[in-house]
């Protein structure tokens, strides 16, 4: 009967070293990844497969560095995602600090930038604030929306992820990272932006 107290004992440190090194060998790897010459201009994304599916709704948060042009989708301190997205350009800055996610939308459409359309014919495109021309208006496409501001700041796809801020405010993201950051969050998943 000794024996089982002793064997329960060494499987749980056992599984306790397992866990430690998982957890070393994924920063290790991130570490790399981010120690890379290129990181700042890379559109590589870094995907640590283990660290995303340990993730749900409940445990995860969202970091975009606004220097870097990049975000993060973090598990605790384990990067699941590192991936490039593109932000606010001079006079339209993504706004840095704490955020949450307030809603979430999978086909969401722009109400301010789109095209204008008469007929079937294309008349305008752009800011729907500085057309006066009529026409039926059509949205953006802003697939895998989630709003983090109440003036239409948030996280979403694009096919136009520049590796320097070039958006309207949004955060502009590639479509495979931006579908599990979807998955992986929930409305109120923490979201920090930094300088």
């Amino acid at each position: 009967m000794k024996k089982l107290p002793l064997f329960c004992l060494l499987a749980a440190t056992s599984l306790a070293a397992v866990s430690c090194s998982t957890t070393a060998t994924s920063k290790s790897k991130h570490t790399k990844f981010t120690n890379r010459a290129d990181y700042k201009k890379t559109y590589e994304v870094y995907r640590d497969e283990e660290v995303i599916r340990s993730a749900n709704s409940s445990n995860t948060r969202v970091k975009i560095d606004l220097s870097d042009q990049r975000a993060q989708l973090l598990v605790g301190q384990e990067v699941a995602l590192d991936l490039p997205c593109c932000t606010g350009k001079a006079g339209k800055r993504t706004p840095s600090g704490q955020f949450k996610i307030t809603s979430k939308i999978a086909t969401k459409r722009s109400n301010i930038f789109g095209r204008f359309y008469q007929g079937n014919k294309v008349v305008y495109g752009g800011d729907r604030r500085k057309w006066s021309g009529g026409g039926r208006f059509v949205g953006s496409p802003l697939p895998y929306w989630m709003r983090l501001t109440d003036d239409g700041i948030g996280m979403h796809y694009s096919g136009s992820v520049k590796r320097y801020p070039a958006s309207n405010g949004c955060i502009r993201m590639p479509k495979e990272a931006v579908k599990t950051i979807f998955a992986k969050t929930k409305v109120g998943t923490p979201v920090t932006i930094t300088q």
